[in-house]
């Protein structure tokens, strides 16, 4: 028996293909894991889960610094509007506000501000072209996603509204009912 070549049928490894192999991957190992740690990070403060200073802490490298900095700017302020109480009334229930998406001007302000104080240098003339690339691919995908997910939310959130009016109306149409019944047997005795 002859022994196989192990590499026969395979070309022969290049260090620059390699190197530029290696790049690839972790930019995508960034635009994919970091997206979703900025989108993830930003619903927390939304929802009150962590503070604008925990935000700030939880990124640690400069490029990453960076990137935040810019998502948070490029953030809609207060996308849903509130229309439906959230809170019962009578015997009515209430739809509650989604808050996940919800980032006041007033918190992304602090937050830049706070970003600002710690590390001024970093955020001058900052624009999106000063990412690396891999951060760059990241902020644009974290933006789609965060905006496909404000559109869900806020068609999930007029559903809900649609479906307590119509309760309203359900009821109201019972109680008009009631009376009129009410009203038809008063005037039979």
């Amino acid at each position: 028996m002859t022994e196989k070549n192990e590499n026969s049928g395979k070309m022969p490894d290049i260090e620059d293909g390699e190197a530029s192999r290696s790049a690839f991957e972790t930019r995508d190992e960034i635009k994919n894991g970091f997206n979703f740690k900025l989108v993830n990070a930003v619903k927390s403060v939304n929802l009150g889960e962590i503070s604008y200073h925990e935000l700030a802490n939880v990124f640690i490298t400069a490029e990453e610094l960076k990137c935040l900095y810019l998502f948070v700017k490029a953030l809609p302020y207060s996308p849903i509007t509130p229309i439906y109480p959230e809170t019962p009334f009578l015997f009515f229930k209430g739809v509650p506000m989604p808050r996940a998406f919800d980032m006041s001007e007033e918190t992304a302000i602090n937050l830049e501000n706070f970003m600002k104080g710690q590390n001024s240098s970093y955020y001058d003339g900052l624009r999106l072209h000063d990412l690396d690339q891999g951060y760059l691919d990241s902020y644009e995908s974290a933006l789609r996603i965060y905006n496909d997910l404000i559109e869900k939310t806020r068609n999930s959130y007029h559903e809900n509204v649609k479906l307590a009016k119509n309760q309203i109306f359900e009821i109201s149409a019972v109680l008009v009912c009631v009376f009129v019944i009410f009203l038809t047997l008063l005037s039979i005795s």
